[in-house]
């Protein structure tokens, strides 16, 4: 049996040819589809970042791995960085939005062993200050990189982060949040209209928000049939996880 491509998401195109209809030209004698790309485009990260911040799992990425090199000298004052300037193939993963959890073990050639959860100080006082030792222990994010001590050998991170999904580029993109069709067309109608003063807006921009909100209602029962136990207490190597 051959098998068929999913077909949950939509096209940019598809999404376009909505918005013209809910704007009375069907026929896009206005509204082309790279008129509406931007209207389109904004929809979309709306509604990406709704569905973030009720941190749906849509936008979840693990399993990303970085190596953070050894330190040249022991030395309190230093600190590694990893971000999008890092030399490849150990920059950030390009749709990296926020990390949420890393690990660590090292990077020597062959290793097969577990990686061991590190320290996100981010929120609670940021690195401390202490000579290097084998292994990294803690990081922080901030101004869009990864933080660390250093290591005293090379060193390799996983990373679990929440990602975001690149703009459509034409009307063959796929729109890659599920069953987002309304909710996009709606908002980006709105703003289409808006842009051209016609009283349809404010009707589309509540349609749209109406949608959004049925989007967000899924993914929060979603998460919610899924079992969280509050993680116990570590004080392992003198962090505490809070």
């Amino acid at each position: 049996m051959p098998i068929v491509g999913s077909s949950a998401y939509n096209t940019a195109g598809q999404i376009s040819a909505l918005v013209r209809a809910l704007l009375n030209d069907s026929q896009g004698n206005l509204f082309t589809d790279s008129l509406l790309l931007p209207y389109v485009n904004s929809a979309y990260r709306k509604v990406q970042r709704a569905l973030a911040n009720i941190q749906s799992g849509t936008f979840l990425v693990d399993n990303a791995t970085v190596t953070v090199p050894a330190v040249a000298a022991v030395d309190a004052s230093i600190q590694v960085v990893i971000s999008d300037a890092t030399a490849p193939p150990n920059q950030l993963p390009a749709d990296l939005l926020v990390p949420v959890k890393l690990w660590e073990r090292p990077a020597a050639s062959g290793t097969s062993d577990d990686f061991v959860e590190m320290a996100d100080l981010t929120s609670h006082g940021g690195l401390p200050s202490r000579p290097q030792g084998a292994t990294l222990d803690v990081w922080e994010w901030r101004a869009d990189g990864l933080y660390f001590l250093g290591a005293t050998q090379d060193t390799q991170v996983r990373i679990r982060y929440q990602k975001t999904y690149p703009d459509l580029a034409d009307a063959t993109s796929n729109v890659l949040v599920r069953n987002a069709q309304e909710a996009v067309a709606y908002l980006a109608a709105a703003m289409a209209a808006m842009a051209r003063g016609s009283p349809l807006a404010e009707k589309w921009d509540q349609a749209g928000s109406d949608a959004l909100e049925d989007l967000i209602v899924r993914a929060t029962q979603r998460e919610q049939q899924t079992v969280h136990r509050r993680r116990p207490y570590s004080t392992r190597r003198g962090y505490v996880w809070l």
